[in-house]
């Protein structure tokens, strides 16, 4: 397992180096509203809430009062979550019984999933996850569901750097799933696409397009406040987005520092 932690490491080195774009997305048609100042009516299940992009989102929703519940793996990390305020509640997504505990914890008016594999043996969560998650909403009966994926996933193959496309289809294969089976659900969804992602303080120059072809990097926390954004807005729903900075659209163009 060391030894593939190694090789993966490496390999997402060579896809940072490599994710040479340059394209330049058309804006939506019609752009989504700023993220609102005030709470929505009812809670916030966030999957994957105790990191990276999941955590900004929980960031963004407690800043302005919403109620959170992060659904944590036993033995976790959670103190970023629990610092923000969010309610943490200890639980698996590859178990149905855990999501469905959480889920019975108050009303929720959404369930948000930035679930993704650290590992590359057994089950992953990147569908499996998902798809647990997806069937407990619905019988939770919450309608709004917003899942975070990845560029190549879906018809945005060709959008994802070839050297992306080589090492981590396997990644890519199990989102794409994910989404299907997200877009067959009768649920009220939003999915989002990110490519190359870098932990850096929010710029706010980025956007969500419809357009498949768009490939950039992003920040963490800017893609976080998409994320909310799109949550907010009912026009989102039923889309498909790409999550694009203009800035970070080539290799040289990211931050060293």
């Amino acid at each position: 397992m060391k030894y593939v932690k190694i090789v993966l490491g490496i390999v997402l080195l060579l896809v940072a180096a490599l994710l040479v774009s340059g394209y330049e997305p058309d804006r939506p048609a019609a752009e989504l509203a700023p993220v609102a100042t005030s709470p929505g009516d009812g809670a916030v299940l966030v999957i994957g809430g105790t990191r990276a992009t999941g955590l900004e989102v929980v960031k963004v929703l407690r800043a302005r009062g919403d109620e959170v519940v992060v659904l944590a793996r036993p033995g976790s990390d959670a103190s970023a979550a629990e610092a923000t305020g969010a309610r943490v509640v200890r639980g698996d997504a590859m178990s149905s019984a855990d999501l469905d505990a959480a889920l019975a914890l108050g009303r929720f008016r959404a369930v948000v999933s930035t679930l993704g594999a650290r590992g590359v043996d057994g089950p992953r969560p990147d569908f499996d996850g998902n798809r647990n998650a997806v069937d407990a909403a619905r019988m939770a009966g919450v309608q709004r569901f917003v899942l975070v994926t990845v560029i190549g996933a879906g018809d945005s193959y060709e959008a994802a750097p070839w050297i992306a496309r080589r090492f981590l289809d396997p990644v890519i294969v199990e989102k794409s799933k994910a989404e299907d089976y997200l877009k067959a659900s009768g649920l009220a969804y939003t999915i989002i696409r990110p490519g190359g992602l870098l932990d850096k303080e929010a710029q706010g120059r980025a956007f969500l397009t419809e357009d498949t072809r768009a490939m950039s990097w992003i920040r963490r926390a800017d893609l976080g406040r998409l994320t909310v954004q799109a949550l907010d807005d009912p026009r989102s729903i039923g889309k498909v987005y790409h999550a694009h900075d203009p800035d970070r659209t080539r290799f040289w163009s990211i931050p060293m520092n």
